[in-house]
């Protein structure tokens, strides 16, 4: 059936995940249903439950709230019989699913039932062991899959032993509107200030990630006691943001080192930022230094959307969203090094405002041009629609 025959005023899509959380994954699963309001499919949510899902309810997205965020066998089990009944009483025609462990079920009640079915891979692809490998495996099971990287596409295509090709790349977006200073109030960003204790003149470098090891608190507490004899560092302050509940042990771990270096003035812990954007303009600089590869990372392209400077470890996506040579849009250091990082925090600082301003200038457009909302919405529609003249 060709697509110009095919009507989809009635196709109803259905996204699978975990939780709706704040998140990468769950923030695209707003955005993907937010965009379909606005095309001839219908979209629909089923999760166990997240403090986005009051967003999905303002945007009049139907969900389906189940507890199907349990790996166990048992709950796949359960959940396949459960996911049948689900499809046909909501007359699904497709399913999208975006975690390992609804996917063992959806992939299986879907086929069972006879509707296509995608998976989108946001996470790691780790070869740790073999039992791990057999368990992610079935991301790879449906008709389609989407990678959120080139990065990602490669590791998958290297692990499975999977053609390129047969993986849809279609990169994190974000609407760069929602970035613009001017959506921003000066008292606006005065107060989120105030809310960190941070005076107005000091040059604020975020770091906004979750506390744990791998997003690279450690190298960069090494990092800035290398900056201590620079002449601007009483004017610098350091904002590690991140959910405290859980880390209570990593965040006493941190506060040690940070004592030992004696830099509880240039440091300070707090906690998770609902308003990103209005963070990065209250902001100079920001961090993404992760000693682990990330699949995409949403900060690097959240801060070039928001005119900031970004300092990232230079691997995983970041190679891809960030760019080189002449007209560069950020700094990229090698992971784990705590010189390459102390040196390219300073050169940040210290840059001319020119120079600032037109790297700026480029990371913007290079969002834009790249990693819009608008063009991950498009794309993943077009796969929508594949899946669907070929059911």
């Amino acid at each position: 059936m060709s697509e110009s025959n095919l009507n989809y005023k009635n196709k109803r899509i259905l996204q699978i995940i975990p939780n709706m959380e704040i998140g990468g994954a769950e923030r695209t699963v707003l955005e993907i249903t937010s965009f379909l309001k606005d095309t001839e499919f219908s979209s629909l949510v089923l999760t166990s439950g997240g403090k986005l899902i009051g967003e999905l309810e303002k945007e009049n997205i139907e969900v389906i709230k189940l507890k199907i965020d349990k790996k166990n066998p048992y709950s796949i089990l359960k959940n396949f019989f459960l996911f049948i009944k689900i499809f046909r009483e909501k007359k699904i025609n497709l399913v999208h699913v975006r975690s390992r462990a609804p996917a063992w079920s959806a992939i299986f009640a879907a086929k069972k039932i006879g509707i296509p079915v995608l998976t989108t891979w946001h996470g790691h692809v780790s070869n740790s062991s073999f039992i791990k490998k057999i368990y992610n495996s079935i991301m790879l099971k449906g008709d389609a899959v989407i990678a959120n990287s080139a990065y990602t596409a490669e590791r998958i295509s290297k692990i499975y032993n999977i053609d390129l090709n047969k993986i849809d790349i279609i990169s994190r977006g974000v609407n760069v509107e929602s970035f613009e200073r001017s959506k921003f109030s000066n008292t606006e960003i005065s107060n989120i200030k105030k809310m960190w204790s941070v005076d107005d003149n000091k040059i604020i470098i975020l770091f906004p990630a979750r506390l744990t090891r791998w997003k690279g608190h450690l190298v960069t507490i090494e990092a800035i006691n290398l900056l201590k004899k620079e002449k601007f560092f009483d004017q610098v302050i350091f904002l590690f943001a991140g959910e405290k509940a859980g880390a209570e042990n990593y965040i006493k771990k941190l506060n040690s080192i940070i004592t030992k270096f004696k830099l509880q003035e240039n440091i300070k812990l707090v906690e998770r930022i609902e308003n990103m954007p209005l963070a990065y303009h209250a902001s100079d600089v920001v961090l993404s230094p992760s000693i682990e590869p990330e699949p995409f990372g949403r900060i690097p392209i959240e801060a070039q959307a928001a005119g900031k400077t970004i300092i990232a470890s230079d691997h995983g996506a970041v190679k891809d969203t960030i760019k080189n040579g002449n007209n560069f849009t950020g700094f990229k250091v090698k992971p784990n090094d705590p010189q390459a990082l102390s040196i390219a925090i300073k050169q940040s600082i210290i840059m001319d405002k020119k120079d600032l301003t037109k790297m700026h200038e480029r990371a913007i457009s290079n969002v834009k041009n790249n990693f819009s909302l608008e063009n991950m919405c498009k794309k993943t529609l077009e796969v929508y629609k594949r899946l669907l003249i070929s059911e």
